[in-house]
C-alpha cells in the first residue's frame, strides 16, 4: 500500500535524510514509495553528503586472543562516536566480530562508504569483497585471472577501490608486481623486479580484465594508498628507499598517471591520505610530524608540523578533522588522538597490532553494491 502523510512530500523527505542509516533500513519496510525513496541514487546520495553524516574513525584490528593455552586471531572492527571527548575513553560500536579467522584485512576505501575487504581461508584460499557496514552488505568477488605460471614466485601487490563516474559502477585494481632475491655480494640483497600484472574488477558485469602494465613502472612497488574523485593513488619507492614519486590509477579511463611528490628524505616515516577534498601526506621523524597538502597536481606545500607531547615513538596512521592526527604508539601498543589546537593526547581504548591495524575516516553510506540488489 502506498503511504498516506500529511506532510509535503518536501519535508518528509528533509526529515528522512536527517536520520542514520540503521532506521532507514527499516522505514523500508513502510510502503513502497518509503522503499523506492531510500534506495534511490538521488537520495543515496543526497544522504551521503548531509551535514548530518558526520565522519566517524573506524579501526579494523586484528588481534590475538588466547583460549584454553591456544592463540587464535579474531578480526574486530569498531566505529568511534563522533565526537571525542580529551580524557574519556570512547565507546566502540562493533561494527563486526569475526572469532578464529585465519586473516581478515580492510585493503581499501572507504570510496562513498564502502570497503574492499580480504579473507584467506587454509582451506579455500583467498576470496576478495565488497562490504559496506552500514547495511552489512557483503559481496563475494570472483577470482582474478592471474598468469598462473608465476605463482610460485614472490610478488608484492596492492589493492584500490574506486568510482567509475562515468558508468556509475564501483572498481577495484589489483597490481601484483613479481621479484625475485639477488645476492650483491657481502651479505647484500636486492629485490629485481621481473613482471607486473594488472587486473581490473568492475561491479557492472561482475568480473575482471587483465591490464598491460608500462614498464616504466616497474622500479617502484605500492606502499602507501588513497582514493579521490575517481583516481587510485599510492607511493612508490626506489631501490635506495627516497620517496620517487607518486602514481595513479584512473578508475574511469583505466589509464596509469605518475607525478612528483613533496622533497622528504628516504629516512622519514609517510603515509598518503586525504585532507578535506586534497590529497596530502603524513611525514614522520622521530619526534616530529608534518601534513603536506596538494592543492594542484604535482605541487605540493607544507600546511602544519606538529611535536605532540608523546613520550613513547609513535607512527601517524590518519588525518580526522580539523588536523586531529590519530597516532599509533609503538611501546604500548595504543592508538591516540592528538589535537594540534589544544595539544591534547586521547587514548581511543584500543591496542592494536602495528601490521594488523587499519584507520579509516569513514561516512555511513546506503550505497548499493550491485543495482537493483
Amino acid at each position: 500500500m502506498d503511504c498516506y502523510c500529511p506532510l509535503p512530500e518536501d519535508i518528509v523527505v528533509d526529515i528522512l535524510l536527517r536520520l542514520p542509516v540503521e532506521p532507514l533500513l527499516r522505514f523500508k519496510c513502510v510502503c513502497k514509495h518509503w522503499y523506492a525513496l531510500i534506495k534511490s541514487e538521488s537520495f543515496i546520495e543526497k544522504h551521503f553528503h548531509h551535514k548530518n553524516n558526520r565522519s566517524r574513525l573506524l579501526i579494523c584490528n586484528l588481534k590475538l586472543e588466547a583460549e584454553e593455552h591456544i592463540d587464535f586471531q579474531s578480526a574486530v572492527v569498531s566505529l568511534l562516536p563522533e565526537k571525542i571527548v580529551s580524557g574519556v575513553t570512547p565507546e566502540e560500536k562493533i561494527l563486526l566480530y569475526l572469532p578464529r579467522v585465519d586473516y581478515f584485512k580492510i585493503l581499501a576505501g572507504p570510496v562513498n562508504g564502502l570497503f574492499l575487504v580480504q579473507e584467506i581461508f587454509f582451506e579455500h584460499g583467498e576470496r576478495l569483497s565488497l562490504w559496506n557496514p552500514a547495511t552489512r552488505e557483503f559481496r563475494p568477488l570472483p577470482p582474478a585471472p592471474f598468469v598462473t605460471e608465476h605463482s610460485l614466485w614472490n610478488y608484492d601487490h596492492e589493492f584500490g577501490l574506486g568510482f567509475d563516474q562515468l558508468t556509475q559502477h564501483y572498481k577495484v585494481v589489483w597490481i601484483r608486481v613479481f621479484f625475485e632475491i639477488r645476492e650483491q655480494g657481502q651479505g647484500q640483497r636486492r629485490r629485481a623486479y621481473l613482471h607486473n600484472f594488472v587486473c581490473v574488477y568492475s561491479s557492472c558485469d561482475n568480473s575482471w580484465k587483465s591490464l598491460q602494465f608500462p614498464s616504466s613502472f616497474t622500479l617502484g612497488f605500492p606502499y602507501s594508498v588513497t582514493y579521490l574523485n575517481g583516481i587510485y593513488y599510492w607511493i612508490c619507492r626506489s631501490d635506495d628507499n627516497n620517496i620517487c614519486k607518486i602514481q595513479s590509477f584512473a578508475m574511469g579511463s583505466q589509464q596509469l598517471g605518475e607525478m612528483q611528490g613533496p622533497d622528504i628524505p628516504g629516512e622519514h616515516w609517510v603515509r598518503l591520505t586525504l585532507r578535506g577534498d586534497s590529497l596530502a601526506m603524513l611525514v614522520s621523524d622521530k619526534c616530529m610530524t608534518s601534513i603536506y597538502e596538494m592543492k594542484q597536481e604535482g605541487s605540493w606545500s607544507k600546511v602544519l608540523t606538529v611535536q605532540p607531547r608523546i613520550d613513547a615513538a609513535h607512527l601517524p596512521k590518519g588525518i580526522w578533522e580539523n588536523d586531529k592526527i590519530v597516532f599509533y604508539l609503538r611501546e604500548t601498543s595504543q592508538l591516540v588522538l592528538y589535537d594540534p589546537t589544544t595539544s591534547q593526547v586521547t587514548d581511543l581504548g584500543i591496542q592494536p597490532r602495528l601490521m594488523g591495524c587499519g584507520v579509516f575516516i569513514y561516512q555511513e553510506s546506503l550505497a548499493l553494491i550491485t543495482k537493483g540488489n
